[in-house]
């Protein structure tokens, strides 16, 4: 039987040359009215932390062994929104999503999952991101980085 369906999200950020911090907000090809982080689904024998760097690889060039940094949002979408939900069965009615932070400076390799990416900070990200709850793993993971705590311990 395979495995339940799961997503994951990343935010990648970097600091500017006036040391400020800056996201990667990903424009969809498929809807251009949608900006995000790097997206998608994990794949039968993948972690969910294995997926977010296959993720980030694919969609935006990171490296496949970047440390990568779980957040606490949790978020559940609607199975519906995925072309293949029928192949879950009628028990799927809701996905998890997990998000996670990224630093990454280099240059971004678009996929073809995406027509743009923009460089912003907090609030002009916080304002172009489509989803709530992926506002509220982007204010997470700011305020985890203005407090320092970003690597947890525990």
């Amino acid at each position: 039987m395979a495995r339940k369906p799961e997503n994951i999200h990343v935010y990648l950020y970097r600091k500017n040359a006036g040391n400020e911090i800056e996201y990667a907000i990903f424009q969809r090809s498929d809807d251009p009215n949608c900006w995000q982080g790097v997206s998608g689904g994990v794949e039968d024998g993948e972690t969910i932390e294995q997926a977010a760097l296959r993720e980030s690889f694919e969609e935006a060039g990171t490296s496949l062994s970047a440390p990568i940094y779980g957040l606490d949002t949790v978020s559940y979408l609607p199975a519906d929104i995925f072309s293949e939900h029928t192949a879950w069965g009628k028990d799927i009615v809701v996905c998890p999503m997990y998000f996670f932070a990224m630093s990454f400076d280099g240059n971004i390799i678009l996929s073809y999952e995406h027509t743009e990416v923009r460089w912003l900070t907090y609030q002009e990200a916080y304002n172009l991101v489509y989803w709530h709850d992926q506002k509220t793993a982007l204010w997470e993971l700011n305020q985890r980085l203005e407090r320092g705590n970003l690597i947890r311990t525990a």
